[in-house]
């Protein structure tokens, strides 16, 4: 069958995680087998937005793109010139992070193909392109909404086991700050960084209770649920980019 649109993102895209060794599990889905509408799979893990605008750049197809949203920071070198132990010491790493994410969001649009972009490993923020249609911008708080945490004005609420309540305005892939910081054991990162990363895996620790969760990624049910709502916003999309 003709592909429809041209599927991509890192490993939040690429397949969904119930146990060690995911991606050796045969009953391993993603959203776009879920949609079941034929399509060029571009996911890959541990992967970036510039290296998937180059990948897709060598595809020479003008199909529309659905683009399951990767962390900005795998890309910090190439953007700001910062080495990784540079970035891990910095206070002001959100600035940091804007600066990346800006940039990367500027990479998608400069294919000049229609884009659904959905929130993944990162919640998509100040995306303003008109080639880009944000579908969802964030599926980390849709699975916080599901698990049953307090989501106000898009702050997920966080109880901690002392009864008070950590703030989460917007998710990103933490797990990538916090690889950083075991490779470079000997380079103190700042607290900031630390805090953002702490409350981040206490996020991922109550859906992975909830069993929406693995480690750092959604699982099977997740994908499932999250394709199912998806499905009409894809087909919307796809019809307009006819």
């Amino acid at each position: 069958m003709t592909a429809k649109f041209i599927y991509t993102g890192p490993s939040w895209a690429e397949s969904s995680y119930d146990k060690w060794g995911s991606w050796e599990d045969k009953n391993k889905i993603n959203l776009a087998q879920q949609w079941q509408i034929p399509c060029i799979n571009h996911s890959r893990g541990a992967t970036s937005v510039m290296n998937r605008v180059d990948c897709i750049k060598q595809l020479n197809h003008n199909l529309p793109i659905i683009w399951i949203y990767n962390e900005p920071i795998k890309d910090i070198t190439t953007i700001t010139g910062l080495s990784t132990t540079e970035f891990i010491q910095r206070s002001d790493w959100f600035d940091v992070w804007q600066e990346c994410n800006y940039q990367c969001l500027k990479a998608i649009s400069s294919l000049n193909q229609p884009v659904l972009l959905i929130g993944g490993h990162s919640d998509v923020v100040d995306c303003s392109h008109d080639n880009i249609t944000v579908g969802h911008p964030s599926w980390q708080r849709w699975i916080a909404e599901q698990a049953g945490l307090r989501v106000d004005n898009s702050k997920i609420c966080v109880t901690i086991d002392d009864g008070t309540e950590r703030l989460i305005k917007h998710c990103w892939g933490a797990d990538v700050v916090h690889q950083l910081i075991c490779w470079h054991s000997d380079t103190k990162p700042s607290y900031e960084i630390v805090d953002a990363v702490h409350d981040m895996f206490l996020l991922w620790k109550h859906l992975e209770k909830s069993n929406l969760f693995f480690e750092v990624h959604p699982n099977r049910q997740a994908n499932q649920q999250f394709a199912e709502f998806l499905l009409p916003v894809v087909q919307n999309f796809l019809q307009e980019a006819q």
